[in-house]
């Protein structure tokens, strides 16, 4: 597992730890309006939802980083999460959905009300996204948003993402771009560096 750094930001992969974190993330109203339908989640589907988090690190070579605000140096300050993750929520009523194929990646981004407006989702983004093209060689990275999420959109514009078409899911239309290693902007300054949760070494 890996950590990122940018100027502003260290992301780091989840761990077991983060269950509070979590949960007053997915509570924000602002997130449950934006992104939960305005249904607020209980403490164990949080719990479950960090466990899917853990266990797509476990099981791929990337995930969900948690996104926290440097000051002087070490992260103090909890803005929410962006990552990868396998497949799409378009992808059960998509016909060129190819399961097999290893560019059905996505990236995911939900930041607490307060560290919205900030450019804090447009340099996890960039670095997000960099590391999918220099580390795991991806050929491209999916992002699939309402149409009325303005925010989303430009923000992922910002990053490098393109329109693609619309797709449906649930009976909602959402925007599908793409970005490639051509069209990404960089992060400035990125670092990657290894990451090693200390709950594991302790359960060793």
């Amino acid at each position: 597992m890996q950590i990122l750094e940018t100027p502003r930001l260290i992301l780091r992969p989840p761990s077991h730890s983060d269950e509070l974190l979590l949960h007053g993330l997915h509570s924000d109203p602002f997130v449950v309006n934006a992104i939960r339908d305005g249904v607020y989640p209980t403490i164990e589907q949080s719990k479950a939802a960090l466990l899917q988090f853990i266990n797509h690190w476990q099981h791929n070579r990337f995930g969900v980083w948690m996104v926290f605000v440097k000051d002087e140096g070490q992260a103090t300050k909890f803005a929410g999460y962006c990552g990868l993750i396998c497949g799409g929520t378009y992808l059960p009523e998509d016909p060129n959905y190819i399961p097999e194929d290893p560019n059905n990646v996505e990236i995911v981004t939900c930041l607490h009300l307060a560290s919205s407006g900030k450019g804090i989702a447009v340099e996890a983004g960039r670095a997000v996204v960099q590391f999918a093209f220099e580390n795991l060689k991806l050929g491209k990275v999916n992002s699939f948003v309402r149409q009325n999420n303005t925010r989303s959109l430009l923000k992922n514009l910002k990053i490098g993402f393109f329109y693609v078409n619309d797709v449906i899911f649930e009976n909602s239309m959402r925007r599908r771009l793409e970005v490639s290693p051509i069209t990404a902007v960089k992060a400035d300054n990125l670092l990657v560096y290894e990451y090693t949760d200390p709950e594991t070494i302790r359960n060793k």
